[in-house]
């Protein structure tokens, strides 16, 4: 028996007041709890809210139980970022870095008020706010198959506390500094391509 748009709607909106926040998750559980409620209203000759509400009584505490487990801290991304790090195109910008670095006096261009660390800490909160405010403001939606880039920003932020705290007064060494520019830049570039090809393959979720 097909459900009806009514009844697709009535089992998404009751995985919305479950708090499943992402858009992309939630799709993908209201997929399997709709073929599920199907199946059994064929087996079991029932309408569709007594199958419904058989169904999450024995599997609502599963289901609700995997959807909080997304977190934003995926290995999946992290070692795709990795891959990105190491690819032959991206080393070779690396190594050029450091060399215009070496032959450089950036350290000048900063001030015992805004030192080198002040700045590196000052582009992550701002690449932090630009993708929340992409996130939450532009999208509406959220999409766990984005958000989670957000993880590997986060990671790359904890690294830069143990590597060059801020209270620090000493101007980090020009393989510290090649270091975390390589990270933020090749960071933007992952992002940027990451949602690209998300869009891409969800053209759907973005009309």
């Amino acid at each position: 028996m097909k459900l009806s748009k009514e009844n697709i709607k009535f089992i998404d909106n009751y995985l919305i007041n479950s708090e499943v926040a992402y858009y992309d998750v939630r799709i993908e559980m209201l997929d399997h709890v709709a073929a599920a409620v199907e199946q059994k209203m064929d087996a079991e000759n029932v309408e569709f809210y007594d199958a419904f509400k058989e169904y999450m009584r024995l599997n609502k505490k599963e289901l609700l139980k995997r959807a909080k487990f997304w977190s934003v801290y995926s290995k999946e991304t992290v070692l795709s970022f990795f891959k990105f790090l190491v690819h032959p195109l991206q080393l070779l910008f690396g190594l050029g870095f450091f060399w215009v670095l070496g032959q450089s006096s950036i350290f000048s261009l900063f001030s015992e008020h805004f030192s080198f660390r002040r700045f590196f800490y000052c582009c992550f909160i701002g690449l932090a706010v630009i993708q929340f405010l992409y996130f939450h403001v532009i999208l509406k939606k959220r999409f766990y198959s984005l958000e989670r880039i957000g993880g590997v920003l986060a990671l790359i932020y904890y690294l830069l506390i143990f590597l060059m705290p801020l209270g620090s007064t000493e101007n980090p060494s020009v393989v510290f500094v090649t270091f975390f520019s390589y990270l933020i830049v090749a960071y933007v570039v992952f992002f940027i391509r990451e949602v690209s090809k998300f869009r891409k393959k969800n053209k759907i979720l973005f009309q």
